[in-house]
Protein backbone atom coordinates (compact mmCIF):
# COMPACT_ATOMS: atom_id res chain seq x y z
CA UNK A 1 0.00 0.00 0.00
CA UNK A 2 0.96 3.73 -0.86
CA UNK A 3 -0.28 6.04 1.38
CA UNK A 4 2.16 8.48 -0.52
CA UNK A 5 -0.09 8.22 -3.43
CA UNK A 6 -3.13 7.98 -1.65
CA UNK A 7 -2.30 11.50 0.03
CA UNK A 8 -1.71 12.86 -3.73
CA UNK A 9 -4.90 11.82 -5.41
CA UNK A 10 -6.50 13.12 -2.43
CA UNK A 11 -4.74 16.35 -2.96
CA UNK A 12 -5.47 16.36 -6.67
CA UNK A 13 -8.50 14.63 -8.06
CA UNK A 14 -9.77 13.41 -4.93
CA UNK A 15 -9.66 17.55 -3.70
CA UNK A 16 -11.63 18.60 -6.94
CA UNK A 17 -14.26 15.92 -6.73
CA UNK A 18 -15.12 16.13 -3.01
CA UNK A 19 -14.91 19.92 -3.10
CA UNK A 20 -17.96 19.92 -5.39
CA UNK A 21 -19.82 17.95 -3.32
CA UNK A 22 -19.03 19.10 0.23
CA UNK A 23 -17.25 22.84 -0.50
CA UNK A 24 -20.51 24.04 -0.60
CA UNK A 25 -21.18 23.17 3.38
CA UNK A 26 -17.90 24.74 4.34
CA UNK A 27 -18.75 27.95 2.51
CA UNK A 28 -22.20 28.37 3.47
CA UNK A 29 -21.82 27.87 6.84
CA UNK A 30 -18.60 30.71 6.95
CA UNK A 31 -20.77 32.62 4.40
CA UNK A 32 -23.94 33.11 6.98
CA UNK A 33 -21.59 33.62 9.93
CA UNK A 34 -19.87 36.47 8.15
CA UNK A 35 -23.02 37.63 7.25
CA UNK A 36 -24.47 38.14 10.82
CA UNK A 37 -21.29 39.71 11.72
CA UNK A 38 -21.88 42.31 8.98
CA UNK A 39 -25.70 42.56 9.87
CA UNK A 40 -24.56 42.97 13.82
CA UNK A 41 -22.33 45.85 12.66
CA UNK A 42 -24.71 47.83 10.48
CA UNK A 43 -27.58 47.35 13.52
CA UNK A 44 -25.09 48.86 15.85
CA UNK A 45 -22.96 52.11 14.91
CA UNK A 46 -20.49 51.82 17.97
CA UNK A 47 -19.17 48.78 16.79
CA UNK A 48 -19.24 50.08 13.27
CA UNK A 49 -16.97 52.61 14.03
CA UNK A 50 -14.78 50.78 16.26
CA UNK A 51 -14.33 48.32 13.84
CA UNK A 52 -13.84 51.19 11.44
CA UNK A 53 -11.21 52.46 14.00
CA UNK A 54 -9.30 49.31 14.01
CA UNK A 55 -9.11 49.09 10.53
CA UNK A 56 -7.73 52.60 10.21
CA UNK A 57 -4.82 51.53 12.66
CA UNK A 58 -3.67 48.62 10.80
CA UNK A 59 -3.45 50.26 7.74
CA UNK A 60 -1.57 52.90 9.33
CA UNK A 61 0.73 50.17 11.30
CA UNK A 62 1.27 48.77 7.68
CA UNK A 63 -0.90 45.74 8.62
CA UNK A 64 -2.57 43.93 5.89
CA UNK A 65 -6.70 43.79 5.63
CA UNK A 66 -6.42 40.66 4.62
CA UNK A 67 -4.96 39.82 7.97
CA UNK A 68 -6.24 36.29 8.90
CA UNK A 69 -7.66 36.57 12.67
CA UNK A 70 -9.32 33.76 14.66
CA UNK A 71 -12.74 33.68 13.68
CA UNK A 72 -11.64 33.15 9.95
CA UNK A 73 -9.40 29.77 10.83
CA UNK A 74 -11.62 28.58 13.15
CA UNK A 75 -14.33 27.18 11.62
CA UNK A 76 -11.93 25.17 9.07
CA UNK A 77 -9.88 24.18 11.22
CA UNK A 78 -12.55 22.67 12.99
CA UNK A 79 -14.55 21.15 9.90
CA UNK A 80 -11.15 19.65 8.54
CA UNK A 81 -10.26 18.26 12.08
CA UNK A 82 -14.38 16.82 12.39
CA UNK A 83 -14.06 15.93 8.75
CA UNK A 84 -10.41 13.82 9.39
CA UNK A 85 -11.56 12.14 12.46
CA UNK A 86 -15.22 10.90 11.35
CA UNK A 87 -13.09 9.42 8.01
CA UNK A 88 -10.58 8.19 9.82
CA UNK A 89 -13.15 5.86 12.79
CA UNK A 90 -15.12 5.16 9.43
CA UNK A 91 -11.70 3.53 7.65
CA UNK A 92 -11.18 1.52 10.61
CA UNK A 93 -14.45 -0.13 10.80
CA UNK A 94 -14.09 -0.40 7.06
CA UNK A 95 -11.28 -2.63 7.47
CA UNK A 96 -12.71 -4.81 10.32
CA UNK A 97 -16.03 -5.11 8.93
CA UNK A 98 -15.81 -4.77 5.04
CA UNK A 99 -19.02 -4.00 3.53
CA UNK A 100 -21.37 -5.21 6.26
CA UNK A 101 -21.38 -1.34 7.05
CA UNK A 102 -20.96 0.44 3.46
CA UNK A 103 -24.13 2.93 2.24
CA UNK A 104 -26.46 1.83 0.00
CA UNK A 105 -27.50 3.73 -2.98
CA UNK A 106 -30.55 4.93 -1.63
CA UNK A 107 -29.14 6.51 1.49
CA UNK A 108 -26.59 7.80 -0.53
CA UNK A 109 -28.93 9.84 -2.44
CA UNK A 110 -30.96 10.81 0.64
CA UNK A 111 -27.97 12.59 1.52
CA UNK A 112 -26.69 14.10 -1.57
CA UNK A 113 -30.67 15.32 -1.78
CA UNK A 114 -30.55 16.63 1.98
CA UNK A 115 -26.87 18.48 1.55
CA UNK A 116 -28.98 20.12 -1.75
CA UNK A 117 -31.68 21.28 0.12
CA UNK A 118 -29.27 22.51 3.01
CA UNK A 119 -27.40 24.84 0.29
CA UNK A 120 -30.54 26.01 -0.87
CA UNK A 121 -31.86 27.42 2.07
CA UNK A 122 -28.27 28.67 2.88
CA UNK A 123 -28.48 30.60 -0.06
CA UNK A 124 -31.49 31.96 0.48
CA UNK A 125 -31.02 32.80 4.05
CA UNK A 126 -28.07 34.99 2.82
CA UNK A 127 -30.56 36.69 0.18
CA UNK A 128 -32.88 37.72 2.85
CA UNK A 129 -35.48 35.94 1.05
CA UNK A 130 -37.53 34.79 4.06
CA UNK A 131 -37.32 34.67 7.73
CA UNK A 132 -38.33 31.04 8.21
CA UNK A 133 -34.29 30.60 6.25
CA UNK A 134 -32.96 31.43 9.60
CA UNK A 135 -33.69 28.61 10.50
CA UNK A 136 -31.46 26.88 8.27
CA UNK A 137 -28.30 28.25 10.86
CA UNK A 138 -27.55 25.70 12.97
CA UNK A 139 -27.20 26.89 16.56
CA UNK A 140 -24.96 25.22 18.99
CA UNK A 141 -26.38 23.98 22.44
CA UNK A 142 -25.90 26.26 25.35
CA UNK A 143 -23.76 23.96 27.34
CA UNK A 144 -21.49 24.52 24.45
CA UNK A 145 -22.21 28.49 24.40
CA UNK A 146 -21.34 28.76 28.43
CA UNK A 147 -18.11 26.59 27.91
CA UNK A 148 -16.42 28.85 25.40
CA UNK A 149 -18.41 31.73 27.00
CA UNK A 150 -18.42 33.47 23.68
CA UNK A 151 -21.67 32.99 21.72
CA UNK A 152 -19.88 33.69 17.94
CA UNK A 153 -16.12 31.54 19.18
CA UNK A 154 -19.36 28.65 19.63
CA UNK A 155 -20.35 28.60 16.19
CA UNK A 156 -17.50 29.21 14.86
CA UNK A 157 -16.96 25.73 16.51
CA UNK A 158 -19.80 23.62 16.71
CA UNK A 159 -21.14 24.32 13.54
CA UNK A 160 -18.02 23.73 11.44
CA UNK A 161 -17.52 20.67 12.90
CA UNK A 162 -21.23 18.89 12.70
CA UNK A 163 -21.21 19.76 9.32
CA UNK A 164 -17.50 17.80 9.02
CA UNK A 165 -18.78 15.02 11.01
CA UNK A 166 -21.81 15.09 8.54
CA UNK A 167 -19.71 14.29 5.23
CA UNK A 168 -19.35 10.60 5.75
CA UNK A 169 -22.90 10.47 4.48
CA UNK A 170 -22.49 12.16 1.03
CA UNK A 171 -18.76 10.67 -0.01
CA UNK A 172 -17.25 12.30 -3.23
CA UNK A 173 -16.84 9.55 -5.57
CA UNK A 174 -13.13 9.19 -5.16
CA UNK A 175 -13.86 9.09 -1.51
CA UNK A 176 -16.24 5.90 -2.04
CA UNK A 177 -12.65 4.72 -4.13
CA UNK A 178 -11.14 4.68 -1.17
CA UNK A 179 -13.56 3.10 0.70
CA UNK A 180 -13.29 0.23 -1.24
CA UNK A 181 -9.66 0.34 -0.81
CA UNK A 182 -9.95 0.31 2.97
CA UNK A 183 -12.70 -2.55 3.08
CA UNK A 184 -10.42 -4.59 0.71
CA UNK A 185 -7.39 -4.24 3.54
CA UNK A 186 -9.12 -6.51 5.91
CA UNK A 187 -7.25 -4.72 8.31
CA UNK A 188 -8.76 -1.96 10.62
CA UNK A 189 -5.72 0.17 10.58
CA UNK A 190 -4.67 0.50 7.30
CA UNK A 191 -8.21 0.85 6.71
CA UNK A 192 -8.05 3.99 9.24
CA UNK A 193 -4.56 5.02 7.83
CA UNK A 194 -6.39 5.14 4.12
CA UNK A 195 -8.71 7.46 4.75
CA UNK A 196 -6.83 9.24 7.22
CA UNK A 197 -4.24 9.99 4.06
CA UNK A 198 -6.80 10.56 1.76
CA UNK A 199 -9.18 13.53 3.93
CA UNK A 200 -5.54 14.85 4.83
CA UNK A 201 -4.38 15.51 1.42
CA UNK A 202 -7.62 16.93 0.02
CA UNK A 203 -7.45 19.50 3.20
CA UNK A 204 -5.19 22.56 1.68
CA UNK A 205 -7.81 22.82 -1.17
CA UNK A 206 -11.14 23.08 1.93
CA UNK A 207 -8.87 25.43 3.47
CA UNK A 208 -7.84 27.34 0.80
CA UNK A 209 -11.40 27.77 0.07
CA UNK A 210 -13.20 28.16 3.62
CA UNK A 211 -10.50 31.21 4.61
CA UNK A 212 -10.96 33.04 1.15
CA UNK A 213 -14.65 32.71 1.84
CA UNK A 214 -14.29 34.28 5.17
CA UNK A 215 -11.61 37.18 4.01
CA UNK A 216 -13.99 38.16 0.70
CA UNK A 217 -16.99 38.29 2.71
CA UNK A 218 -14.84 41.07 4.29
CA UNK A 219 -13.76 43.09 2.03
CA UNK A 220 -16.84 43.09 -0.60
CA UNK A 221 -19.52 42.89 1.96
CA UNK A 222 -22.81 42.18 0.59
CA UNK A 223 -21.60 41.58 -3.45
CA UNK A 224 -19.86 38.52 -2.23
CA UNK A 225 -22.82 37.12 -0.37
CA UNK A 226 -24.75 37.46 -2.81
CA UNK A 227 -22.09 35.64 -5.32
CA UNK A 228 -22.18 33.04 -2.36
CA UNK A 229 -25.72 32.69 -2.62
CA UNK A 230 -25.58 31.93 -6.40
CA UNK A 231 -22.72 29.63 -6.06
CA UNK A 232 -25.14 27.86 -3.75
CA UNK A 233 -28.18 27.43 -5.65
CA UNK A 234 -25.44 26.25 -8.83
CA UNK A 235 -24.31 23.60 -6.33
CA UNK A 236 -27.85 22.66 -5.25
CA UNK A 237 -29.24 22.35 -8.47
CA UNK A 238 -25.72 19.95 -9.61
CA UNK A 239 -26.53 17.63 -6.44
CA UNK A 240 -30.07 17.44 -7.32
CA UNK A 241 -29.68 16.57 -11.25
CA UNK A 242 -27.26 14.50 -10.21
CA UNK A 243 -29.76 12.28 -8.22
CA UNK A 244 -32.35 12.65 -11.28
CA UNK A 245 -29.87 11.08 -13.65
CA UNK A 246 -29.00 8.20 -11.82
CA UNK A 247 -32.66 7.70 -11.47
CA UNK A 248 -33.09 8.06 -14.81
CA UNK A 249 -35.78 10.44 -14.29
CA UNK A 250 -37.07 12.30 -17.48
CA UNK A 251 -36.68 15.95 -15.29
CA UNK A 252 -32.88 15.34 -15.42
CA UNK A 253 -30.82 18.34 -17.46
CA UNK A 254 -29.48 15.70 -19.59
CA UNK A 255 -33.02 14.25 -20.39
CA UNK A 256 -34.59 18.18 -21.12
CA UNK A 257 -31.80 18.93 -22.84
CA UNK A 258 -31.56 16.08 -25.61
CA UNK A 259 -35.48 16.28 -25.49
CA UNK A 260 -35.60 20.14 -26.48
CA UNK A 261 -32.87 19.43 -28.73
CA UNK A 262 -35.45 16.74 -30.67
CA UNK A 263 -37.84 18.94 -31.90
CA UNK A 264 -38.56 18.91 -35.53
CA UNK A 265 -36.69 15.72 -36.03
CA UNK A 266 -38.99 12.84 -36.63
CA UNK A 267 -39.45 10.33 -34.04
CA UNK A 268 -37.30 7.58 -32.68
CA UNK A 269 -39.20 5.08 -32.55
CA UNK A 270 -37.09 2.55 -31.90
CA UNK A 271 -35.10 3.99 -29.49
CA UNK A 272 -32.37 3.46 -31.33
CA UNK A 273 -28.81 5.67 -30.75
CA UNK A 274 -28.39 8.73 -33.27
CA UNK A 275 -24.28 9.02 -32.37
CA UNK A 276 -21.88 6.39 -33.61
CA UNK A 277 -22.92 3.03 -32.42
CA UNK A 278 -20.99 0.60 -30.41
CA UNK A 279 -21.01 -3.12 -32.49
CA UNK A 280 -22.47 -5.46 -29.60
CA UNK A 281 -21.20 -9.21 -30.00
CA UNK A 282 -23.73 -12.03 -29.19
CA UNK A 283 -22.27 -15.60 -28.00
CA UNK A 284 -24.09 -18.30 -26.83
CA UNK A 285 -27.22 -16.49 -27.18
CA UNK A 286 -25.82 -13.17 -24.74
CA UNK A 287 -25.56 -10.02 -25.93
CA UNK A 288 -21.90 -8.99 -24.31
CA UNK A 289 -20.90 -5.09 -24.34
CA UNK A 290 -17.62 -4.26 -23.06
CA UNK A 291 -17.05 -0.81 -20.55
CA UNK A 292 -14.23 0.78 -19.82
CA UNK A 293 -14.20 2.77 -16.68
CA UNK A 294 -11.59 5.41 -16.18
CA UNK A 295 -11.26 8.15 -13.92
CA UNK A 296 -13.12 10.64 -16.93
CA UNK A 297 -16.01 7.91 -17.07
CA UNK A 298 -17.26 5.26 -19.34
CA UNK A 299 -16.61 3.82 -22.48
CA UNK A 300 -18.41 3.21 -24.29
CA UNK A 301 -20.99 6.37 -23.63
CA UNK A 302 -23.68 4.46 -25.97
CA UNK A 303 -24.71 1.25 -27.39
CA UNK A 304 -27.41 -0.92 -28.74
CA UNK A 305 -28.83 -3.56 -27.86
CA UNK A 306 -32.17 -5.91 -28.59
CA UNK A 307 -35.40 -6.13 -26.07
CA UNK A 308 -35.57 -9.69 -25.14
CA UNK A 309 -32.15 -11.29 -25.59
CA UNK A 310 -30.09 -11.42 -22.20
CA UNK A 311 -27.34 -8.13 -21.86
CA UNK A 312 -23.91 -9.07 -20.09
CA UNK A 313 -22.45 -5.73 -19.20
CA UNK A 314 -18.56 -6.33 -18.95
CA UNK A 315 -17.20 -3.41 -16.71
CA UNK A 316 -13.21 -3.14 -16.21
CA UNK A 317 -11.35 -0.47 -14.31
CA UNK A 318 -8.15 0.56 -15.15
CA UNK A 319 -6.63 2.95 -12.35
CA UNK A 320 -10.04 4.60 -11.85
CA UNK A 321 -10.27 6.86 -8.82
CA UNK A 322 -13.75 8.53 -9.50
CA UNK A 323 -17.24 8.19 -9.10
CA UNK A 324 -17.16 6.37 -12.13
CA UNK A 325 -16.32 3.28 -10.23
CA UNK A 326 -19.61 3.50 -8.36
CA UNK A 327 -21.53 1.78 -11.43
CA UNK A 328 -25.10 2.49 -11.16
CA UNK A 329 -27.73 1.07 -13.44
CA UNK A 330 -31.01 2.23 -11.51
CA UNK A 331 -33.50 0.66 -14.12
CA UNK A 332 -31.91 -3.08 -13.78
CA UNK A 333 -31.37 -2.65 -9.77
CA UNK A 334 -27.73 -2.18 -10.40
CA UNK A 335 -25.56 -0.93 -7.70
CA UNK A 336 -21.66 -2.64 -7.70
CA UNK A 337 -18.42 -0.65 -6.57
CA UNK A 338 -15.39 -1.88 -8.24
CA UNK A 339 -11.47 -1.06 -7.17
CA UNK A 340 -9.56 0.83 -9.05
CA UNK A 341 -8.16 -1.75 -11.26
CA UNK A 342 -10.61 -4.39 -11.10
CA UNK A 343 -13.23 -6.22 -13.28
CA UNK A 344 -17.09 -7.41 -13.29
CA UNK A 345 -19.14 -8.90 -15.67
CA UNK A 346 -23.12 -7.54 -14.66
CA UNK A 347 -25.73 -10.13 -16.33
CA UNK A 348 -29.55 -8.55 -17.40
CA UNK A 349 -32.44 -8.61 -19.53
CA UNK A 350 -34.21 -6.10 -21.16
CA UNK A 351 -37.69 -6.80 -21.75
CA UNK A 352 -39.00 -2.97 -22.98
CA UNK A 353 -37.83 -0.93 -25.59
CA UNK A 354 -36.24 2.68 -24.76
CA UNK A 355 -33.24 4.27 -23.76
CA UNK A 356 -32.07 3.84 -20.19
CA UNK A 357 -29.61 6.00 -18.57
CA UNK A 358 -26.73 4.19 -16.36
CA UNK A 359 -24.72 6.48 -14.22
CA UNK A 360 -21.96 7.12 -10.95
CA UNK A 361 -23.26 7.13 -7.76
CA UNK A 362 -23.54 10.35 -8.47
CA UNK A 363 -24.85 11.20 -11.37
CA UNK A 364 -21.42 13.15 -12.80
CA UNK A 365 -20.51 10.33 -15.22
CA UNK A 366 -23.23 8.73 -17.47
CA UNK A 367 -23.60 6.89 -20.59
CA UNK A 368 -27.50 5.22 -22.27
CA UNK A 369 -28.20 1.62 -23.52
CA UNK A 370 -30.64 2.01 -26.14
CA UNK A 371 -32.76 -1.35 -26.65
CA UNK A 372 -34.76 -1.67 -29.33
Amino acid sequence: MNLWAIFLTGLTTGGLTCLAMQGGLLAGVIANQKGDELATLESDKEAKKEAKRQAYIRTMQGQSQLKIDQLDWMPVTMFLLAKLISHTVVGFFLGALGSVITLSLEVRLFFQVFTALFMFATAMNLLEVHPIFRYVVIQPPKFIQRLIRDTTKSRAVFTPALLGFMTIFIPCGVTQAMEVLAINTGSPIYGALIMFFFVLGTSPLFALVGIATAKLSELWNTRFLRLAALSLIAMTVYGLNGVLTVLDSPLSLQRLGKSISSIGEPPDWYGSANGPQTTVTTINGKQQVKISISSRGYSPTEFTVKAGVPVELQLESNGAYSCATSFTFRKFNVFTQLKPNDSKTIAITPTEKGNFTFSCSMGMYTGVMHVI
